[in-house]
C-alpha cells in the first residue's frame, strides 16, 4: 500500500546586505509566481536591509519605522500555514529581532560611550541623565519588551539604559 505524504517547501531566509534591486527582483519574480512565502522573504530581506545596513546617519525612529512595517506585513502567517509555513514567518521574525537588537545595541553602547566620555571631561551628570531619558525613551517605548527585539537584546538595552538613568 503506498501512502501519500505531503511537504511543504518554505525558501530560504533572505540573504541581508544586497542591493534594492536584487531584492526588488526576488519580489517581482515571487508575485509572478504566486508565491507569498518567497514575497515575505524578499520584502523581509529589502527592509532589515534598510534598517540595519543603510545610512550609518539614519535616526532610530527611521530604522524602526522599516523594522515595524517588515515585522506587521510580512512576518505574519496566512491562516493556512502548516508547522513547516508557521516555522518560516517564525524564521522571518527572528531574523528582524536579531538585526534590531544589534542595531540597538551598537547605538545605546556607542551613546553610552559617549557619555561615559562627557563624564570624564567633567559635564555634570544631571545634564546626561536629562539627555540620556529622551534617548532612551526613543530607543525603548514601553517598560515591555517590543516585538522587534528579543528578550535579551531589551534586557541588555534596559542593563545601559539603566546606567545613565
Amino acid at each position: 500500500m503506498k501512502t501519500h505524504t505531503t511537504q511543504t517547501l518554505t525558501p530560504a531566509q533572505p540573504v541581508i546586505g544586497r542591493g534594492e534591486g536584487y531584492y526588488a527582483k526576488l519580489a517581482r519574480d515571487a508575485r509572478a509566481d504566486g508565491d507569498p512565502l518567497s514575497l515575505a522573504a524578499a520584502k523581509v530581506g529589502q527592509y532589515v536591509t534598510l534598517a540595519a545596513t543603510a545610512s550609518p546617519h539614519l535616526s532610530w525612529p527611521d530604522r524602526l519605522k522599516y523594522l515595524r512595517h517588515a515585522l506587521a506585513q510580512y512576518c505574519v502567517p496566512p491562516r493556512w500555514a502548516d508547522e513547516d509555513v508557521m516555522q518560516f514567518y517564525r524564521g522571518l521574525t527572528s531574523l528582524i529581532r536579531a538585526h534590531a537588537g544589534r542595531a540597538a545595541l551598537r547605538l545605546a553602547s556607542d551613546t553610552d560611550d559617549l557619555y561615559a566620555a562627557r563624564l570624564a571631561m567633567g559635564q555634570p551628570r544631571e545634564q546626561i541623565e536629562d539627555e540620556a531619558e529622551t534617548f532612551f525613551a526613543e530607543l525603548l517605548p514601553s517598560d515591555a519588551c517590543p516585538p522587534w527585539f528579543s528578550p535579551d537584546d531589551y534586557e541588555q538595552l534596559k542593563l545601559i539604559r539603566d546606567h545613565w538613568i
